[in-house]
């Protein structure tokens, strides 16, 4: 069996989709064209579409917690240990733990290229920087293409909600990773509000993890809510809408990566390095505002009104 190059990515979603053209990179430069991959479980099915990935791992998997230990104050059978061979590694996971490319060169007999998880920390965008380590300059965006399995089941849930294929569909995410980055839902309501009585269509709005307690809150609106899909559900349904709208977040990357068109609302986070590549995303980022109140968390009516992305709906 061919030995193949490791990657360690321990990002979330939004930045394992900005490393994708990186990871692209990696296999396209190494006998075989394909990788082995190591990244957060919630990943693996998504990974598990991309041609170049012969096999991923959970970083939650013990092997990798072990990776901190010192190697001399293991005893023998705490010996890491991965399921296959590698020929080398490259590595955004522990990088400033000695310890941690220690224990990887154990591992293999190759090289181990270890690198600093992207945090802002260089004038770029993400795309840029993870590509820069591994040797390629130009920007790329990421791309999804969705299975048969993912097209089955859009197929099957434009028929549930009896949605005629003609219809129009609004597809909005309110979350995030986390208040600071979020528009006031008073904001997603009134837009979502504007495209039923207009445009006269449907309005889908899907909540992730940290928003489930929000369920009857935006069923209020009239719009179809779901909160319990996997990723490749949601990016099948964002494949399919005629517009997108939502923050900084993973899942607006999602919908750059399967070619989505709509809006994504940046406040205290940098588009310059954080913003969704792909598709037809714009972005709404009020710099004057930011600039005045730059610590302000959250996406307040004052600095993103509600005209200014009806506007922009509009205009796509």
């Amino acid at each position: 069996m061919a030995n193949h190059p490791l990657v360690l990515f321990p990002g979330s979603l939004g930045d394992f989709l900005c490393f994708l053209p990186a990871l692209e990179e990696i296999a396209s430069s190494t006998a075989g064209d394909v990788v082995e991959v190591a990244a957060r479980g919630e990943l693996a099915e998504m990974i598990g579409l991309f041609p170049f990935v012969r096999y991923s791992l959970s970083l939650e998997n013990r092997i990798f917690a072990q990776l901190f230990s010192r190697p001399a104050a293991r005893r023998r059978d705490e010996e890491v240990l991965l399921p296959f061979p590698v020929s080398e590694i490259f590595s955004w996971f522990g990088h400033s733990y000695p310890e941690v490319e220690a224990n990887l060169r154990t591992l293999t007999p190759g090289q181990v290229h270890s690198f600093a998880f992207f945090t802002g920390q260089e004038d770029c965008h993400a795309s840029v920087y993870y590509r820069r380590c591994v040797g390629a300059e130009e920007l790329r965006g990421p791309s999804l293409i969705l299975g048969e399995k993912e097209k089955q089941w859009l197929d099957q849930y434009w028929q549930v909600q009896n949605w005629p294929p003609s219809s129009r569909v609004l597809i909005v995410h309110p979350g995030s990773g986390g208040q600071r980055k979020r528009w006031v839902a008073e904001g997603f309501v009134e837009v979502c509000r504007w495209w039923q009585k207009t445009k006269k269509g449907k309005v889908l709005v899907v909540l992730g993890p940290a928003e489930e307690k929000e369920v009857r809150q935006w069923r209020q609106t009239g719009s179809q809510v779901e909160s319990c899909l996997s990723l490749l559900q949601v990016a099948a349904l964002v494949s399919r809408a005629d517009m997108y709208l939502g923050n900084d977040s993973g899942i607006s990357h999602l919908a750059g990566a399967v070619g989505a068109r709509g809006i994504v609302l940046f406040g205290p986070t940098c588009p310059q390095q954080w913003r969704p590549l792909g598709g037809a995303l714009s972005i709404i980022h009020n710099v004057q505002y930011r600039a005045a109140f730059p610590d302000v968390a959250g996406i307040s009516l004052a600095e993103i009104s509600c005209a200014d992305v009806v506007a922009s709906l509009a205009r796509l």
